[in-house]
């Protein structure tokens, strides 16, 4: 591992089409799982990092500064397929701050150069911030040896650039289920992904990690966010197993062992806690006083849930997605 004083890193996976849900956000959907699980990640590839990492503080990602590296004329940034990019500033515990550039390329084999392309965004990113990165690639089976690092020479000047690589063909299958690294399951399932070429494959890879999941004393929310993952990343779309697949993980939510709430409930979830927090915030201002903000939260939430009601949406649904009682929701309706 190198030993400069920021980092960056890259994902690379599979792609992901589900004829369902086509404008899928996939960049919003992988900045979710790394938002929720960055400490999970640096504990698996840079251990190190994670290590000097100051657990007390959040990382924060730099939308801004990454747009504006990527203000440039060069058409392949702009156009190249299926990628998404995040800068983090990671607080560390010496109160220093170190960058990571996060690079996911929902693909295999095609796509370019990765290796070229992760030196240029090093470059860039130190023409406008003087900040100096450091890669991490997560590489897929299908990428080959030598895009692991990028080197160059001409006329005896030579520019070589080695980076962090955690490459999935590398990994053994046995200790990313046993794990009890969040991340590790994630992995395993784009490994999975990688190598299951028919529905049959993808179903059988889909059951056994999502009861992996089930085993794990992992949050509520850890488990429903991985839980997305791994029914988007294996993309099953038999009808038939789909339905045996939903059967299963429906009895599995029942029992209380997962919690499965679909990608339009969840961001249903977000709204109404959204709007909770800002009627909370609202009224706790006027207030003065904590109670008031917690008393405004939930007569926001409340609120929400009377109109999604008026629009037809069952209170299963809104109990799940809002965090109430259901019988609270069904109170509401008189």
């Amino acid at each position: 591992m190198t030993k400069s004083g920021t980092d960056a890193a890259s994902v690379e996976t599979t792609g992901d089409s589900s004829d369902k849900r086509e404008y899928f956000d996939h960049d919003g959907f992988w900045k979710d799982l790394i938002e929720r699980f960055y400490r999970s990640l640096f504990k698996r590839a840079l251990p190190e990092l994670h290590e000097k990492a100051d657990a007390t503080k959040e990382a924060r990602f730099l939308d801004k500064e990454f747009r504006d590296i990527l203000n440039t004329s060069d058409p392949e940034i702009h156009t190249s397929p299926h990628f998404a990019d995040f800068v983090l500033e990671v607080p560390m515990k010496n109160g220093d701050e170190t960058w990571i550039l996060l690079h996911i390329e929902a693909q295999g084999p095609g796509g370019g150069n990765l290796a070229e392309r992760m030196y240029h965004y090093k470059c860039l990113i130190y023409a406008h911030y003087r900040r100096e990165p450091v890669a991490l690639a997560i590489v897929t089976e299908g990428r080959r040896k030598e895009d692991r690092f990028y080197e160059h020479s001409h006329f005896g000047t030579e520019s070589v650039y080695r980076y962090n690589n955690l490459v999935l063909a590398d990994l053994d299958d046995g200790e990313l289920q046993a794990s009890d690294n969040p991340i590790d399951l994630a992995l395993c399932a784009a490994k999975c992904a990688l190598k299951a070429q028919e529905e049959i494959q993808k179903f059988t890879y889909l059951r056994t990690l999502t009861g992996l999941l089930a085993e794990r004393g992992w949050s509520r929310e850890d488990k429903r966010d991985l839980l997305l993952f791994l029914e988007r990343i294996m993309d099953l779309r038999d009808k038939e197993l789909g339905k045996q697949y939903t059967e299963f993980r429906n009895q599995l939510s029942k029992e209380g062992k997962i919690v499965y709430i679909p990608l339009g409930e969840r961001e249903l979830a977000r709204e109404i806690e959204q709007r909770g927090i800002e009627e909370g915030i609202a009224q706790g201002m006027a207030q003065g006083i904590s109670q008031g903000m917690a008393q405004g939260m939930a007569q926001g939430k409340e609120e929400m849930a009377r109109n999604l009601l008026a629009n037809g949406v069952s209170p299963d649904i809104i109990a799940r997605s809002a965090g109430l009682p259901v019988e609270k929701v069904r109170a509401l309706v008189n």
